[in-house]
């Protein structure tokens, strides 16, 4: 195989890929072995058919074949390159003594330069994080633990309801007889079980009708009890009951405090990381050609005409036109993304490692709840998933080694900044 430029444009290259008679001969015989393997043929002894009668029975689909081995060989000598898009076959010409295959590359383009120095996040101060914490679980814990008060009154919003209740199916047969169950009638709850209580009293009948996939079921519900929930105010004896391993209210503010600081910790190097994630190509400049961002742009709209979304996308940006341009700055974006990442990672030889994988897809099976197993399976057998993975883990890694460069300050108004911030993103 021969391998020479024949054009390059800054970070575009197209190369001509030349195979001589020998390494088409190798690329025939290897079919042929495949075939002799594979198929049995009327008159010859199987595995002996020799290459001239594959090729008159084959026909056009012998050359296909062979077409199909040189360009995997192609795709191979390129594999380990520093290749954004790519190899694209753009065109191929092959008869017995030789092929020619022209093949479009497009490279990581040159990184200008970097400005992370300049790059600042704010984040919020961690004395007032840690407060709103402690305020907001004590507040959780007192709402979790009222002291319940029966009253003979209707059921309100707010109150606890014990019911004991019976399930029938279509055909009358019990699928669940007298089983127990109690219920807080919050306002935002609209379940029937829930919004078909208020309004009843201990004692109380109630009927429900219920359909899940097709299939109806009756609920005959009998009030037990109506209870008014009565959050405490928190004393050192309360404390003691929300947690067993404190002694006073100081005691439980200081335990939740400690809990809080260690929140805000993970919770600020996942924010810090992800902020320089989504700033990133505002501090890089690429020397990119401009058919790289073509092809971005041809590529999304190929995606989004096959999904159907095409008109949907125009209209909601106000013309093809602005669309187009929406396209172009998504593609530089993404292009100094990719660029600046795999530049990072690989002068700083930061890579994924294998206990760093496993943690991610630990942390798919939780989500989708799954076996551990079943979501290796999975991620290992798509190459998309397990790519888009391994982006993210080693995305993580660069923004943590740029961070080391960047000014982190805690402002006070933080949650008032990014209100506003959201809301001009709207506009």
């Amino acid at each position: 195989m021969q391998k020479e430029i024949i054009s390059e444009e800054k970070n575009v290259k197209r190369y001509l890929i030349k195979f001589d008679k020998k390494e088409i001969d190798n690329a025939e015989n290897q079919i042929v072995r495949e075939l002799n393997q594979r198929y049995t043929f009327h008159g010859f002894r199987k595995g002996k058919v020799p290459k001239k009668v594959m090729k008159i029975k084959f026909g056009e689909d012998f050359i296909e074949m062979v077409r199909e081995i040189l360009i995997e060989k192609v795709e191979n000598e390129f594999k380990d390159a520093k290749v954004l898009f790519g190899p694209y076959i753009e065109s191929f010409a092959l008869d017995n003594d030789y092929a020619e295959i022209e093949v479009l590359i497009h490279e990581h383009p040159e990184v200008v330069s970097t400005k992370f120095e300049e790059l600042k996040v704010e984040v919020p101060t961690e004395k007032k994080v840690v407060e709103k914490f402690v305020e907001d679980r004590i507040k959780e814990l007192l709402e979790e633990n009222p002291i319940l008060e029966e009253k003979e009154e209707p059921a309100e919003i707010g109150d606890l309801v014990k019911v004991k209740y019976t399930v029938l199916n279509e055909e009358g047969k019990e699928l669940f007889k007298d089983k127990e169950s109690e219920y807080v009638l919050y306002e935002e709850d609209k379940r029937p079980m829930v919004t078909d209580l208020i309004g009843k009293k201990k004692g109380d009948y109630v009927e429900i009708n219920r359909e899940f996939e097709d299939k109806k079921y009756l609920y005959q519900i009998t009030v037990e009890g109506v209870y008014k929930r009565i959050v405490p105010e928190l004393t050192d004896e309360i404390a003691k009951t929300l947690d067993a391993e404190v002694n006073s209210v100081l005691e439980l503010k200081e335990k939740l405090s400690k809990e809080g600081a260690e929140s805000f910790r993970v919770w600020k190097d996942d924010y810090i990381k992800n902020y320089i994630l989504a700033e990133l190509h505002k501090y890089v400049e690429i020397d990119v050609a401009d058919e790289t961002i073509d092809d971005f742009v041809e590529k999304t709209l190929e995606r989004v005409k096959q999904n159907g979304k095409y008109d949907e996308e125009v209209e909601k940006h106000g013309g093809e036109e602005n669309y187009i341009n929406e396209l172009k700055e998504q593609a530089i974006k993404s292009v100094k993304e990719m660029t600046i990442i795999n530049k990072i990672a690989e002068e700083n030889n930061l890579k994924v490692e294998e206990k760093e994988l496993s943690e991610s897809i630990h942390s798919f099976a939780h989500m989708y709840r799954i076996p551990h197993d079943k979501a290796r399976e999975i991620i290992y057998s798509n190459a998309e998933i397990l790519g888009n993975l391994m982006w993210d883990i080693l995305s993580k890694k660069v923004a943590e080694h740029i961070s080391k460069n960047v000014e982190v300050v805690e402002v006070e108004n933080f949650e008032e900044k990014q209100n506003e911030e959201n809301k001009e993103d709207e506009n």
